[in-house]
């Protein structure tokens, strides 16, 4: 039976929701999969039950900083379980894993095709210095040329490794999600407006953005939602009550407070495409996003929402939006019929397995096995 090793250190938040995707269907559909990953801080506690039965799930300790001795015993943590394994592919998740996995396949797996998806560009962070940043992308392009394809989630992340990296071999295939678990829309008293994001409060994120956005337009029909944990931690930084933090809550639930919402805002300083987004998108939702990669990529300007370049751009486009149930409802509707297609995880399923060149000899069952995948996803009581 052919084997996929996904390998992740970043084993939380929108990778984790693509991990869950991929491996189970690629399970439900008799492919073997093992996911050899670390623990971050945003993983769930019950992170096991995410996945189909058949996953296998193995610790691998790796750590998101640069640190030679760390590194090195990973390193060879991986080349170990990967000789044990002896994959068909073997998958990368996040940079660290994407140099780690790829020095390791080319020791230990040779013959195995390698993937590598970086789910947001370490040297496009903006919370380390710019020497930090030269580092991070002289990290990337010495991996680039250990071999193996970079797989870009959004066409801004290809262009950046196109034109910054030197890759040899590089392709897209954007983010997606279950469209049938995410509600749509809950159609409410049009005077009323809710304008939300979630995620984990953190300067990636820029939740003081969305706090500005917050305290210079809410009012008696205007509410401000974060959804997710450490918002309410954060005192001093906003007037009472301008903003409800949900704290952490099950995705189930998470996606039904997303439903709630009547404008959602994505105030990150850096992506690669997140997943959040596109589910509000799905849900039926006009999204007013900063001009980064990945979310430029999901929201259609003036069509699905507003791209804003500043603050006071996102401002302006909340409001416009605050004030014209007309709009929101045509770029709601908007967004779910284009971003329903666009991002069904089926289409984006098969995209992979064609790239994995698994489906000439692997079992046939029900195409993808979308329905029984899909049902280890919307159970579980993991944390977002």
């Amino acid at each position: 039976m052919k084997e996929i090793v996904h390998i992740t250190e970043a084993f939380g938040g929108g990778v984790l929701s693509m991990l869950t995707q991929l491996s189970n269907r690629a399970a439900a559909a008799g492919v073997g999969v093992t996911i050899l990953h670390s623990i971050r801080q945003e993983t769930p506690i019950n992170f096991s039950k995410l996945f189909h039965p058949a996953v296998k799930l193995t610790y691998v300790s790796m750590f998101r900083e640069v640190s030679v001795k760390n590194d090195w015993t990973s390193l060879w943590n991986l080349v170990r379980k990967l000789k044990e394994l002896d994959p068909s592919v073997v998958h990368l998740h996040s940079s660290k894993a994407g140099v780690l996995g790829r020095a390791a396949a080319r020791i230990a797996a040779p013959r195995a095709r390698v993937f590598y998806s970086p789910h947001g560009l370490a040297f496009l962070r903006r919370d380390v210095s710019p020497v930090k940043q030269f580092a991070y992308l002289s990290f990337e392009r010495i991996a680039a040329r250990m071999g193996g394809t970079i797989v870009a989630c959004s066409k801004s992340e290809l262009s950046e490794i196109e034109t910054r990296m030197g890759a040899r071999e590089a392709r897209m295939i954007e983010n997606g999600v279950n469209v049938p678990e995410i509600p749509p829309r809950i159609e409410r008293n049009p005077g009323d407006v809710v304008v939300g994001m979630s995620g984990r409060a953190s300067y990636q994120k820029n939740h003081q953005a969305f706090v500005k956005l917050a305290t210079d337009l809410s009012g008696p029909s205007v509410k401000f939602l974060w959804i997710g944990g450490n918002l309410e931690e954060l005192p001093g930084q906003m007037p009472s009550g301008a903003v409800t933090c949900s704290g952490w809550v099950t995705r189930e639930r998470a996606l039904e407070l997303t439903s709630e919402l009547d404008i959602y805002v994505q105030t990150s300083r850096w992506e690669g495409m997140p997943i959040a987004l596109i589910e509000a998108q799905v849900a039926g939702i006009p999204a007013v996003v900063t001009d980064v990669v990945g979310n430029r990529d999901v929201v259609q300007h003036g069509v699905t929402g507003f791209v804003a370049s500043s603050v006071e751009d996102m401002a302006k486009y909340v409001a416009m939006l605050r004030d014209d149930p007309a709009l929101r409802a045509r770029m709601g509707a908007a967004s779910r019929e284009s971003a329903s297609k666009r991002f069904s995880m089926d289409a984006i399923f098969r995209q992979w397995l064609s790239v994995y060149q698994l489906g000439s000899d692997r079992p046939t069952r029900e195409p993808l096995a979308s329905k029984e995948a899909a049902s280890y996803e919307t159970s579980s009581d993991s944390q977002f």
